[in-house]
């Protein structure tokens, strides 16, 4: 009998977990069954097609889940990171400075939506898309699933102005991050949660470079930094290549609670995934999340459903590309 505790425990968490996914979404009217009988097999094709594309590419796993990220913090979860400029004077959100040499994946999203239309004209929305693809790329690298609520509107506006001061940048301390994330109704420990995302992915050298050659203008190494981890880092990426890549965690390409490990281990690349350990909220899910890694990858998905119920600030429709908008008949 005693074998069987944790199990049942598990089960109990996770139903309750569940109830909690419904409640969430609930409240931003999405359903799990919003496609149900107008395109039933939509997430099916979704899967399929980012299976694949993980298959071939395992880093994709990252940048598509980071894809959805992007797009709702800023105007909402509502495709708006996917369009392309049509007017030379306006740039859009892909091409703003924090993401125009970030993001990547924007054609296999169009791929997904040439996939779905001929199935489903004029039903799946581009922001669903993004969520359904984020789920799935996170479960195909080692992530738990969780319920996708769908039913998102498509918006028409996408402003690269907007996203500086939307999204959080890598050397925001923890109550900058804390703000920019309350902007958008999520909190301190959803903050913490969706940064585990980074247990996946790669970043440029280029971005820690100053805690590792010039820490607060002082030509030093960050002393926080462990010395053999820096004494690697500074082995793969010296100060002649900024734009080499480094894995933002032990496991890349594996998701799992590794990156809270590193934090703990003096091992965190960016200032801002440090920064969670200035705050006894984050030291405290940083521990939880190495002793106990199931609950992490259930509460991932719990935080990924509820910033996934960002409305939408400026909601146009549906669109059939998800790179433009047609005018409305």
């Amino acid at each position: 009998m005693a074998s069987d505790g944790p199990r049942l425990q598990r089960t109990t968490f996770t139903s309750v977990l569940f109830f909690v996914f419904v409640a969430v979404a609930a409240e931003a009217q999405l359903s799990a069954s919003f496609y149900d009988s107008t395109c039933p097999q939509a997430a099916s094709i979704v899967q399929e097609k980012v299976d694949a594309f993980v298959e071939s590419d395992r880093g994709l796993a990252a940048a598509l889940m980071r894809l959805h990220f992007h797009d709702c913090l800023v105007r909402g979860c509502d495709g708006s990171v996917l369009l392309n400029s049509t007017d030379p004077n306006i740039l859009t959100e892909k091409s703003a400075l924090l993401n125009s040499n970030s993001l990547r994946g924007f054609e296999q999203i169009d791929e997904i939506k040439i996939e779905l239309e001929p199935a489903c004209p004029g039903v799946v929305s581009c922001a669903d898309i993004l969520a359904l693809v984020a789920r799935d790329a996170t479960v195909k690298v080692g992530g738990l699933s969780w319920q996708v609520f769908l039913g998102r509107i498509d918006g028409a506006g996408s402003f690269a102005d907007e996203v500086t001061g939307s999204l959080p940048e890598r050397r925001d301390n923890f109550t900058k991050l804390v703000e920019t994330f309350a902007k958008v109704g999520l909190d301190a420990m959803d903050m913490i949660i969706l940064s585990g995302g980074h247990s996946i992915g790669q970043v440029h050298c280029g971005a820690f470079f100053e805690r590792l050659y010039n820490f607060q203008g002082l030509n030093i190494t960050d002393p926080s930094m462990d010395p053999e981890f820096a004494a690697m880092l500074k082995a793969q990426c010296p100060p002649t290549k900024p734009l080499e890549f480094m894995a933002l965690d032990a496991t890349n390409g594996t998701f799992d609670s590794t990156y809270y490990l590193d934090l703990l281990t003096n091992k965190g690349l960016l200032e801002s995934d440090v920064a969670l350990l200035s705050d006894p909220l984050g030291v405290e899910y940083a521990n939880k999340a190495v002793q106990d890694p199931d609950t992490f990858l259930l509460e991932f998905g719990m935080a990924m459903i509820k910033m996934g119920n960002i409305p939408a600030s400026d909601p146009y429709g549906w669109r059939k590309h998800c790179a433009f908008t047609e005018p409305k008949l």
